[in-house]
């Protein structure tokens, strides 16, 4: 039965029936076929059958059947993972097709079908649901297991338990049809213009870009607001979307924009079509005189160094999708930092820095069993790429290069959903180095890792490793957000990671940061002073301020002098949708929550207690008392500002 052993080119071929295109989200019935090499299978043995899964996107397999071509062979098939359908890169669903009867021989075919929907017996009929994640580059995955030994226990498995089968059959899912507008708008890129960009895309009901043509009406809720009145779309020919996979180009931007109220927000609509979409509100002189606000995302994940299972897309899609398509101000990919991508990757960040439209910051990630970093810099020369370094010795190379950086932790109460000892675990902040280290993730698409009881935003907790655990040991960690998308897609929630459904949570992240223009350096430097805030991939203004003294600041004794009786802190915020409630978080204790019910408050939180009377949020921090506000709009999307600290 097994003239040669068995090997990815003696096992066989499997082909996809009908290869598409898809559309997003849509159900279908798929079949495969396998046909059988020089090795065969025997009885016992079996197929392996894994639809696409990278970038963490989801499949239904719907009811599974399969048939061999050669009357003798049966074949029994067993599902895993399809309901529920949730899961990480670890445990896609998948399809066991184990040979009964007689061994299947070179020749012999085996046809699998992912969503059979008709036949008299008894049992669960349903269509297989693709992919709502607009993609190229999809494929199959197959495994034959030849001799039947791959669920043997661990000592008697074989090297050739599993072979992978070659050209695995790939796949295009397209978007669907337009649904909504995607609308932004943006701050000035300097605090000396008045001038604002509003920037567009049309989206279907997952969030692809869909192709559009057609006129669009403007609008605005500040009637005197200098706005085209209306504009048209690929009038010239060319697509308003993106095909998956290509270069997100023919989004809409109207630059030149100008506001006479203090607040106002754009909506552009087609009436023929019934696309509609308003944006954020915009406010450009919220953040006060000489500064911006300016929003971005700090955790991006592409496929450029790592096209495995995981991960999706390129730098260079990264980067536009940031500045195109969602509309961002800032934009960074954190891939490893290892030759011989870095080089790449920082001719690609300063290709796409452009001060006063879109900034890129160098940026890598890098993973242990005690937590993950992403470290950024200031600066894209003279850095050499990052080699495999602990912890600590990572912090000493930083040391080295004269160019400025930051170190960030991010999933802090997370785990690798193997264990919590395998592959990475939750973040030991006694690895801490202030020195880098001035800021910590406190939202993404795993959820917010801000507290340890899970509910609300927090999707994963109770390792002991939350924000506030960090903050109760004495650390002075400003918040920032990133949505540690894995799809190459900046400012997107729609990236499932650690077994969740983006729909099913309130997730994402934004770093909101105050600087007085849009350069590399001066977001740099408002991250370094921890002049920035957090929020769930929302556009929600936020500012904090004890007197002088705005978020992110750490107060010694002599400074905290004049607030050892009492301390007002002065809140404002704007936000995308209504405004539930405002919280002020004292040491970690939530000491007032105030109800809002509006879109824009502006409130003055009094603290009569004595510095020296409130409680210590710690035995390893009594002589350090912090403040920070919680905003919380009515569908549960949040912001956090940065800690206050006070030294007593």
């Amino acid at each position: 039965m097994l003239p040669t052993p068995p090997t990815e080119q003696s096992v066989g071929t499997i082909r996809l029936d009908r290869p598409g295109p898809f559309v997003a989200g849509s159900r279908q019935r798929l079949r495969l076929t396998y046909t059988a090499g020089p090795s065969g299978i025997e009885v016992g043995g079996a197929l392996r059958i894994y639809p696409p899964h990278q970038g963490h996107t989801y499949w239904e397999l719907g009811k599974v059947a399969a048939v061999a071509s050669r009357e003798g062979v049966a074949c029994d098939v067993e599902t895993f993972n399809d309901r529920p359908y949730t899961y990480h890169h670890s445990n896609p669903p998948w399809v066991r097709v184990t040979i009964l009867g007689e061994p299947l021989c070179e020749g012999d075919t085996i046809s699998v079908t992912l969503g059979e929907h008709g036949g008299y017996s008894r049992g669960y009929y349903r269509l297989a649901r693709v992919a709502d994640h607009a993609w190229c580059e999809y494929h199959f995955d197959c495994y034959v297991d030849v001799l039947g030994n791959g669920e043997r226990p661990a000592e008697f498995h074989r090297e050739d338990a599993l072979v992978r089968v070659p050209a695995p059959p790939r796949v295009e899912i397209i978007a669907d049809r337009p649904a909504r507008l995607h609308v932004v708008a943006k701050a000035p890129g300097s605090a000396q213009s008045d001038e604002f960009e509003v920037v567009a895309s049309v989206r279907d009901q997952f969030g692809n870009l869909a192709n559009y043509e057609g006129i669009l009406k403007i609008e605005s809720t500040d009637p005197a607001a200098t706005l085209p009145d209306r504009v048209g779309v690929n009038e010239g020919g060319e697509r308003c979307g993106i095909l998956p996979g290509r270069r997100p180009e023919g989004t809409l931007r109207l630059q030149g924009c100008r506001l006479s109220a203090e607040t106002a927000r754009v909506t552009l609509y087609d009436p023929k079509q019934q696309v509609i979409g308003t944006s954020n509100i915009a406010a450009p002189g919220f953040a006060g005189e000489g500064l911006r606000v300016y929003f971005g995302d700090l955790h991006v994940m592409t496929g450029m160094e790592r096209r495995t299972k995981m991960m999706l897309g390129d730098t260079e899609y990264a980067y536009r999708w940031a500045r195109d398509v969602e509309g961002l101000d800032f934009s960074v990919v954190t891939n490893s930092g290892s030759e011989p991508h870095w080089q790449e990757d920082l001719r690609l960040d300063d290709e796409f820095n452009e001060p006063g439209r879109f900034v890129t910051i160098p940026a890598l990630e890098r993973g242990w069993r005690r937590g993950h970093k992403n470290v950024y810099f200031r600066g894209s020369q003279g850095i050499p790429a990052m080699p495999k370094l602990e912890i600590e010795e990572m912090f000493e190379w930083l040391a080295g290069p004269d160019v400025p950086a930051l170190a960030i932790a991010h999933h802090s109460n997370a785990h690798s959903e193997t264990s919590r000892y395998g592959a990475w675990g939750p973040q030991d902040f006694s690895t801490c180095d202030p020195r880098f280290e001035r800021l910590v993730e406190i939202t993404q698409c795993r959820g917010s890792m801000e507290v340890e009881e899970v509910g609300g935003t927090v999707s994963l907790g109770g390792l002991g490793s939350s924000v506030q655990s960090a903050l109760a040991m004495g650390l002075r960690l400003g918040f920032v957000g990133g949505t540690d998308n894995h799809r190459a897609q900046p400012g997107s929630k729609r990236s499932n990671l650690g077994g969740l459904v983006a729909d099913e949570i309130i997730n994402g992240g934004y770093t909101a940061a105050f600087a007085p223009e849009l350069t590399r350096e001066a977001v740099f430097d408002a991250l370094h002073a921890r002049r920035c805030y957090a929020t769930t991939s929302r556009r929600i203004l936020l500012d904090v301020a004890l007197g002088e003294h705005p978020m992110g600041s750490d107060l010694s004794a002599e400074d905290a002098a004049p607030f050892a009786d009492g301390r007002a802190l002065t809140i404002r915020a704007v936000a995308h949708g209504e405004i539930a409630r405002i919280e002020i978080v004292r040491n970690n204790e939530t000491v007032e929550s105030v109800e809002v019910g509006r879109e824009q408050e502006a409130l003055t939180y009094n603290d009569g207690t004595p510095l020296s009377e409130v409680p210590a949020v710690s035995e390893a921090a009594p002589g350090v008392v912090f403040y920070y506000v919680r905003v919380i709009e009515a569908d549960g999307n949040m912001a956090w500002s940065s800690p206050i600290w006070l030294a007593r």
